[in-house]
């Protein structure tokens, strides 16, 4: 991408900032193993960019024996790494429209705090292969909007968790895994990224 993020801390959490002197903000939460250089998080964040969104990438970083919580805490640990960044941001710019992007891991703080929250500003909320397997994020997500992506050969994958989910704006790839992306079909990988990134940028004009 050609414009290139300032590298900060806050609060001892690392993150990226791009600055577009915008007046809206996209705040993006990677997996544990998916990070912003992966394709769809790339992205994701140049169409943001060209969207004319300032983007902060929180760059959290977790020990593995941290992971061996209930899905609850580990949704409070992420949430709690990245709420004070998200909070600098929106109360000291004049913003006036937010989207959360989160995948995978990142789909829970989003989940379980900032749709549950009332918002200050007008949010959006992208939720990349969330990990739909688990109850309380299916309870959380139950009559609420968001933009959500998963691929049928995704581990959190199901027609029937999916069927309860009318209220969101649903893209399913036919075939894709927990990366989006095709096993052994480069190609087939890189029209699934376009087609879903084309769908988000409808939806966020809409």
């Amino acid at each position: 991408m050609t414009i290139k993020p300032s590298k900060e801390i806050y609060n001892d959490i690392a993150y990226n900032f791009f600055d577009m002197n915008s007046n809206k903000i996209c705040f993006m939460f990677s997996g544990t193993g998916y990070n912003y250089d992966k394709p769809l998080m790339h992205y994701a964040t140049t169409l943001m960019l060209d969207l004319g969104y300032d983007v902060v990438q929180v760059c959290y970083t977790f020990e593995q024996q941290q992971f061996n919580q209930p899905p609850e805490a580990i949704s409070e640990m992420v949430y709690n790494a990245a709420n004070s960044i998200v909070t600098y941001y929106l109360h000291s710019n004049a913003y006036k429209e937010a989207v959360f992007v989160g995948k995978s891991l990142g789909a829970f703080p989003i989940v379980d705090y900032y749709m549950q929250q009332e918002a200050i500003i007008p949010s959006r909320y992208i939720l990349l292969t969330p990990p739909l397997s688990f109850e309380h994020i299916m309870q959380n997500l139950v009559n609420r909007h968001s933009f959500i992506a998963i691929g049928t050969a995704d581990p959190h994958f199901s027609n029937e968790k999916l069927h309860q989910l009318k209220s969101h704006q649903l893209t399913i790839a036919t075939n894709a895994d927990h990366s989006l992306e095709i096993t052994n079909n480069t190609l087939e990988s890189i029209s699934t990224c376009q087609t879903i990134l084309t769908k988000l940028k409808i939806y966020l004009q809409n």
